[in-house]
């Protein structure tokens, strides 16, 4: 039914508020906006394609598309929402939708530089697909491990380390009785080298030496390789132990250096945990992931990582890790991360208490503690299973299950988090994935935890970053939400960073 005048002229306020909000990159709110526009007047399509961009901003990319489907119905002529659809559906992972998308709008405007860009990038993804399905073999394909056949001898030619004059590491090859490589030992790393990375390197804009950045990956690979699937921690009896969990880090490289320098470095008394998403976003993800590197191989009892939906190959062509990669090391060493991301375990469990995994849980409720200690990892996630759940679900405030506003995962209620738990013998999932405006979020009657470390999420957001210590009968209840007399729960605010805009180094086209 058509809005009469005043309804109409009510919308277009909550529309230019809504406007107003995506200047301010308040997407949230924008959405809220648009959603009180429509409800007085569904008949207007640029209202469903703002808030599609917004949803869009916000990774939601499913809700995302069916917004834009609602403005091209009403206006078929309307590129933005082709454009919007296009870019939602390369978030699904739809690369061949998204193709139809952009070749509707490239008929409606011609040579349209950001839709061929666009295109340019699908037919790139396609190409992959059909490439990695023809050498599979329908799933006999056998991958070859970079980081195991690494020849570090390759790299000695290269100009970077034969003019590198800083700290040395001393990098074996390993190799097996038929003296084929077999992986990279580094024999030094030490507190020294990792400041040097740091402070005369990095900070001052310069890179590793592409063969120390070889050694340093394939070492940390080998250690993440013997993990199992579901790592246990434990400091219930060393009382003077501490052990950090840190949500999403997103290559935000100034803030992750505020975090050792708040709440101290890692070291034989303090372990970390680093629950995904390292990656991607910020343009400092190879320092960032160099960094947890090293720390791993020095303290390998104390720095771990939990694999995130952005440790895997499409998320790092879409926000910016592969290309970033590139640009500052070479393809072969984003191959070498890529496959290390495929041995970062999928979940820890700290005092067999808390359960640590980037998403949610599995919409199959039979799904155990146990069953997720199965899974063999080792590969890319597939669309659906507990092993994508793991790294894509989110929780929802409603009972029961729900779709994702992502469009890959699912939501799981509060009813479903208390189930598995007790199902488990657990007290809490930590768990990240989500901007928390507060860095760290109790949800489900305080039995789920989201915390999020990457304050100020993109330049844009003005959230907080959250971390949750786990100190056995030291913790601070009512601190941030906390009810457990376990766990010190603190809050941070970002630092500053050279002019270097999120996703710098990324020239995919596709517009995020």
């Amino acid at each position: 039914m058509a809005a009469n005048e005043e309804a109409r002229q009510h919308a277009l306020v909550f529309k230019n508020e809504g406007n107003a909000f995506i200047k301010e990159k308040k997407y949230t709110e924008a959405v809220e906006r648009y959603s009180k526009a429509i409800e007085l007047d569904d008949t207007q399509s640029i209202y469903f394609s703002n808030r599609a961009f917004a949803r869009l901003k916000l990774d939601n990319f499913l809700t995302a598309v069916e917004d834009c489907d609602k403005a091209i119905n009403l206006d078929p002529k309307n590129i933005k929402a082709l454009h919007r659809r296009g870019l939602s559906h390369v978030g699904l992972l739809n690369f061949s939708l998204a193709r139809k998308d952009f070749k509707k709008l490239l008929l409606l405007k011609p040579k349209e530089p950001t839709a061929v860009k666009a295109l340019e990038a699908c037919e790139k993804f396609i190409r992959q697909e059909k490439f990695n399905k023809a050498i599979s073999g329908d799933g006999d394909e056998i991958k070859v491990n970079l980081c195991a056949k690494v020849q570090l001898s390759s790299f000695d030619g290269n100009a970077d380390i034969l003019n590198y004059q800083g700290h040395q590491l001393d990098i074996s090859q390993l190799t097996n009785e038929r003296q084929e490589p077999t992986g990279a030992l580094i024999t030094n790393m030490s507190q020294e080298f990792i400041s040097y990375m740091v402070n005369d390197l990095f900070l001052k804009g310069k890179n590793l030496p592409k063969k120390y950045v070889a050694a340093i990956v394939s070492h940390a690979e080998r250690l993440f390789h013997q993990e199992p699937p579901v790592v246990e921690l434990s400091n219930d009896s060393e009382t003077d132990v501490k052990i950090s969990v840190c949500g999403d880090t997103h290559g935000q490289f100034y803030d992750v250096l505020n975090i050792f320098k708040t709440f101290g470095k890692v070291g034989s008394k303090h372990s970390y945990l680093f629950n995904g998403d390292f990656v991607d976003r910020g343009s400092w993800s190879c320092e960032v992931a160099l960094l947890y590197y090293c720390l791993k191989i020095l303290f390998p009892n104390n720095m771990f990582i939990n694999r995130g939906n952005h440790e895997t190959d499409n998320m790092n062509k879409i926000y910016g890790f592969e290309d970033e990669c590139k640009y500052k090391y070479s393809p072969r060493i984003f191959e070498m991360f890529s496959q290390s991301f495929e041995a970062l375990p999928l979940a820890t469990v700290i005092n067999e208490k808390y359960l640590v995994m980037h998403g949610g849980l599995s919409a199959d409720q039979s799904v155990t503690l146990d069953d997720i200690k199965k899974i063999d990892r080792f590969s890319q996630p597939p669309r659906d299973g507990p092993f994508m759940e793991l790294l894509w679900s989110d929780p929802q405030a409603s009972n029961g299950l729900g779709p994702s506003e992502r469009g890959l995962g699912h939501s799981f209620g509060p009813d479903i988090t208390a189930s598995f738990l007790a199902k488990n013998k657990l007290s809490k999932i930590f768990r990240s994935h989500e901007v928390r405006m507060g860095g760290i979020l109790f949800e489900h009657e305080k039995k789920l935890a989201t915390v999020f470390s990457a304050p100020n999420y993109c330049d844009s957001q003005g959230n907080l970053g959250g971390i949750i210590h786990v100190v056995p009968g030291m913790g601070i209840i009512g601190q941030n939400g906390n009810d457990d007399e376990d766990l010190i729960v603190e809050t941070f605010e970002a630092v500053k960073h050279p002019e270097i805009k999120p996703m710098a180094y990324s020239n995919g086209g596709l517009g995020f």
